[in-house]
């Protein structure tokens, strides 16, 4: 069985498979259960073996049995992990920019050391028709799909058009200088690209792993920033309800069974005839020997007569 096959299972029938395979997993909600895993968010996840994985860190488990458990139990109840999660993503994405901002920075210097301002222009050129080429491409993409042939066609009209004034700056930038690369900083991952490669090249970039994870990543904090305020009022009253349930809620002492009810009555009873018996026991005693002591009291006044 591949590994692909073994999450599909796991993703399907939870923590029960695990246990079947001899796993014994903690369950979903723990704290050693990565909660932003669990809702599709989790940086280290997305970005794992690509170079922004170093930025991001995540210690605890990533078992997909976990987010199948989760996610039959989020139907029941709202957990608000997107909560939780958003901090920790906000703070990953400033971390990600930081980084992005000084690559930024040293290819212009760069840039500003080797090219002129006519040839800077012309280079921020072909990366706005790169960038409107891509977007335009998946608008197409998109319009296949709902079956809308004839606009897929006029936008496919317009992309041969920027390709044609693509293709005309760069062959004027490799005129100017054939050895130099143009470097640009993609704003999504913080890769450099050359804006002069081919564009399967570049679309190799917009299709890997690193540029879809942050892709995928800061659509999803985009969203969740737009609702942030109304979940954490949310998760707030929803945690004061669950306190008011506890509070209300008497606490029991166990039930007691008759039949213990019933040994304890007759250890009583067993006791309370141990005590009478012992006092019996203690009349007789002294009963005897108040006999002795005056048995004793009238052989001693028989002799002292006798003796007279």
């Amino acid at each position: 069985m591949t590994d692909v096959m073994r999450e599909m299972i796991a993703e399907l029938m939870g923590a029960q498979r695990e246990e079947e395979d001899g796993r014994k997993l903690p369950p979903y909600y723990s704290r050693l259960v990565c909660r932003n895993y669990l809702i599709g968010c989790c940086p280290r996840e997305k970005l794992t073996d690509t170079r922004l994985e170093s930025f991001v860190s995540c210690r605890k488990m990533h078992e997909p049995a976990h987010k199948a458990d989760y996610q039959r139990a989020q139907e029941k109840k709202d957990h608000y992990y997107d909560v939780e999660a958003f901090d920790e993503v906000e703070n990953t994405l400033r971390v990600i920019d930081n980084e992005v901002e000084n690559i930024k920075a040293k290819v212009q210097r760069d840039i500003e050391g080797l090219q002129d301002s006519h040839e800077f222009m012309k280079s921020q050129k072909v990366v706005e028709l790169t960038e409107k080429i891509n977007a335009q491409l998946k608008n197409i993409e998109e319009l296949g799909n709902e079956g809308k042939v004839e606009e897929a066609m006029e936008l496919t009209k317009g992309v041969e058009d920027m390709r044609r004034r693509k293709r005309e700056l760069e062959t004027e930038l490799r005129a100017t200088n054939p050895t130099q690369q143009r470097l640009r900083v993609c704003a999504e991952c913080g890769a450099q690209l050359n804006v002069l490669d081919h564009e399967s090249r570049l679309a190799d970039h917009y299709g890997g792993k690193m540029h879809l994870g942050m892709v995928d990543i800061r659509e999803w904090f985009k969203n969740m920033k737009e609702k942030i305020d109304e979940r954490r009022e949310a998760k707030r009253k929803a945690d004061a309800e669950d306190n008011r349930n506890r509070s209300r809620s008497p606490r029991r002492s166990p039930r007691r069974s008759p039949d213990r009810r019933d040994d304890r009555r007759d250890r009583g009873r067993d006791d309370r005839g141990g005590r009478d018996d012992r006092r019996d026991r203690g009349r007789d005693d002294r009963r005897d020997n108040r006999r002795d002591y005056d048995r004793r009291d009238r052989d001693r006044g028989y002799d002292r007569r006798r003796r007279y």
